[in-house]
């Protein structure tokens, strides 16, 4: 199973039960004792749920606090002993993430996550020596953290450390190797944290470092284009990782506030999107033009420019290309006389003409569907090609024009 899907999705599992689950009704306190036993591996899990759920339930106040204390003490002393079982020091580690100084109060309101914690997994997090399925459990803290609510005089620490992390291309001060994709992951994990944290950071350094982030993936993928056999397994999946990466830092801009006068480049700011979106349109487009494969081809090239190019309307809208701009988007920011507004729209365009390209087919050959039919991609390969060249030829204009 990948990492990142089993992972998070335990994470989310945890804190959605923790948010809004039935609560055990017993009071008492958890006897960590039998936590490190390997027997109890399986069920670590269960025994974390109980234990948050249990143990703090209506506490409040001194009480609560030091309750806090005495756990937080407990856990790190079960995440830290390399002579427990793996799991069992993973699921201590998301136990310190999940620490409340108090739960949320009422429908959608978000709990205040246990400050103390966050220095923990900070400290766990930045350990050259710690064993990286640990370190990724202290991510997944450090970014609810970044969704409940960092304070300020910790706020530019986290930034740091989730932009290292992000702009970083291996796993740095290891001795422990790391595949690449797993790696990924844990870049896609600090990019949800920074999302959480909305600011754009000081001097717009969080939108410069990820617009810089996007331009290397272009150019990793500008360089697989320019490659003999771009249809080789290893090139495949490369590029398959290379778009979800950079298209998710274009999302992460999207999340972020404009709203607040900043030093954003407007202009390195087209100029990222349009030129991610290009690469990916034409590593797709070599991709239809070099193999005789039909659907299962057509499928992952519609997947990825769909990724690719929902994620920069996103960037740029901060919503959806059928809906409003977000109040606070980047698009919204721009002065009415912004040169680049022209361009930017013309992105826009042939991203919704690619959108009802793959809904609908060709535009000369378009018909309404029979009633009940299957879905089916309504074009072939070749067509497919035609797009995409078609939308990387408009691309390319829009990209050299000069304001």
């Amino acid at each position: 199973m990948p990492f990142r899907p089993y992972f998070c999705g335990f994470f989310a599992f945890m804190t959605t039960f923790l948010w809004g689950g039935v609560f055990v009704s017993a009071q008492t306190t958890t006897d960590f004792s039998a936590w490190k036993d390997a027997k109890n591996a399986e069920a670590m899990p269960e025994m974390v749920r109980i234990m948050l759920t249990r143990d703090f339930r209506n506490l409040i106040g001194t009480d609560r606090e030091e309750l806090l204390a005495k756990t937080l003490s407990a856990l790190v002393d079960i995440a830290t002993d390399t002579d427990v079982a793996h799991s069992i020091r993973y699921n201590a580690m998301l136990a310190i993430g999940l620490l409340e100084t108090s739960p949320s109060q009422g429908s959608g309101a978000l709990p205040v996550a246990y400050p103390a914690a966050l220095t923990v997994l900070v400290d766990v997090y930045q350990k050259a020596d710690s064993p990286h399925y640990l370190k990724y459990g202290a991510l997944l803290g450090i970014v609810r953290h970044t969704i409940c609510g960092v304070k300020p005089d910790q706020q530019d620490k986290i930034i740091a450390l989730l932009l290292e992390t992000v702009t970083s291309e291996f796993s740095r001060g290891h001795t422990e190797p790391l595949a690449p994709e797993v790696w990924d992951c844990f870049r896609q994990t600090a990019l949800d944290g920074l999302a959480a944290l909305k600011t754009v950071g000081t001097d717009g350094k969080i939108a410069t470092a990820l617009l810089a982030m996007i331009n290397l993936k272009s150019q990793e993928l500008e360089n697989i284009y320019q490659s003999e056999n771009v249809l080789t397994n290893e090139n495949r999946e490369q590029f398959s990782r290379t778009i979800e990466l950079a298209s998710q830092a274009a999302k992460t801009l999207g999340d972020l506030d404009y709203k607040s006068p900043s030093d954003i480049d407007a202009k390195e700011m087209t100029d990222a999107f349009i030129r991610l979106t290009k690469a990916v349109c034409d590593v797709e487009r070599k991709m239809a033009a070099d193999s005789a494969e039909q659907e299962k081809l057509i499928e992952q090239i519609v997947r990825n420019v769909k990724v690719c190019s929902q994620s920069v309307v996103w960037g740029l809208r901060s919503g959806l290309l059928t809906g409003r701009p977000g109040e606070n988007s980047f698009y919204v920011s721009l002065e009415k006389d912004e040169p680049t507004i022209k361009r930017l729209d013309i992105l826009l365009a042939e991203i919704r003409e690619l959108t009802t390209f793959f809904d609908e087919g060709e535009k000369s050959r378009r018909s309404a569907p029979a009633a009940n039919a299957p879905q089916e991609f309504r074009f072939g390969l070749s067509e497919l090609g035609d797009a995409l060249e078609k939308c990387s030829e408009t691309l390319m204009k829009a990209e050299s024009e000069t304001q």
